[in-house]
C-alpha cells in the first residue's frame, strides 16, 4: 500500500525515537552539533569506552543523525570524523510520540549538557565578561491555554535562533571576523504545586 503523509510522519518520529533511545546518543549528538569529532575523541570527552561510543555513533549514522566528513590515518588505523546533520532537539510531536520510559534519560542527558555549559562559563569567567548576558527565571501560574501559548512562544524563539545562526554564518563566511560561541538554553516544565499556588516573583538579570 502507498504510504500516506501520516505514515511518513509516524516513520520519522519512530526513527527519531530510536535514535534518541539512549542518553549517550543524545550526548554524542550534542557534541557533534558543536564540532567535528571521532569516536575516539568522543570517548575521551565523555569518559566512556571506545567500543561503546563507536557502537552508538554507528546507530546515529544509521538513522541519518550524523554524517562522516573526514578520515585520517592514526597509528596504522583509520580514524573517522563525524558531524551532526540534525539538531539534538525534538519537536513537541516527536517528544509526545517518544515512550514515557525513554523521556527521563533524554531529559537527563540534555540537562547534563546545560549544567556543564553553565559550570564551564562560570569557572572561566565568561558569565561576567560581557555586558549583555541574559539570565532569567520566571515562575508562572497558567491554565492549559496559557501553557500551550508558552510552548508556542518558545518554539518560535527556537526557530528564530536557528535563523539567526544561519544569517550569522553567511556574514562570517564573507568576512574575516571571528565568531562568538553563544549558548542559549530554553526550559519550560511543570513544577510541583506550592502552597497557595502563587507565582513567585520573576528573577531576572539582563545586563
Amino acid at each position: 500500500m502507498p504510504k500516506t503523509k501520516n505514515n511518513k510522519k509516524d516513520g520519522v518520529e519512530q526513527i527519531v525515537a530510536k535514535a534518541f533511545a539512549h542518553p549517550l546518543r543524545v550526548q554524542i549528538l550534542i557534541i557533534l552539533n558543536e564540532k567535528v569529532a571521532s569516536p575516539n575523541m568522543l570517548a575521551q570527552q565523555l569518559d566512556e569506552s571506545l567500543n561503546l561510543v563507536a557502537y552508538h555513533v554507528r546507530v546515529l549514522e544509521k538513522y541519518d543523525c550524523i554524517e562522516l566528513v573526514d578520515t585520517k590515518q592514526r597509528r596504522g588505523a583509520t580514524e573517522h570524523f563525524y558531524r551532526a546533520t540534525r539538531r539534538q532537539l525534538l519537536s513537541d510531536d516527536q517528544w509526545a510520540s517518544m515512550p514515557a520510559s525513554l523521556r527521563p534519560g533524554m531529559a537527563e542527558a540534555i540537562l547534563k549538557s546545560i549544567f556543564e555549559d553553565i559550570e564551564s562559563a562560570s569557572k572561566s569567567g565568561m558569565l561576567d565578561k560581557v555586558d549583555d548576558v541574559h539570565v532569567t527565571r520566571t515562575p508562572l501560574v497558567v491554565d492549559n491555554q496559557g501553557w500551550s501559548d508558552i510552548s508556542d512562544l518558545l518554539q518560535g524563539a527556537l526557530d528564530r535562533l536557528l535563523e539567526i545562526q544561519g544569517e550569522a554564518s553567511e556574514r562570517m563566511a564573507k568576512s574575516s571576523g571571528e565568531g562568538r560561541l553563544a549558548k542559549v538554553h530554553l526550559l519550560h516544565f511543570e513544577s510541583p504545586k506550592a502552597n497557595g499556588l502563587q507565582a513567585d516573583k520573576a528573577e531576572t538579570t539582563n545586563s
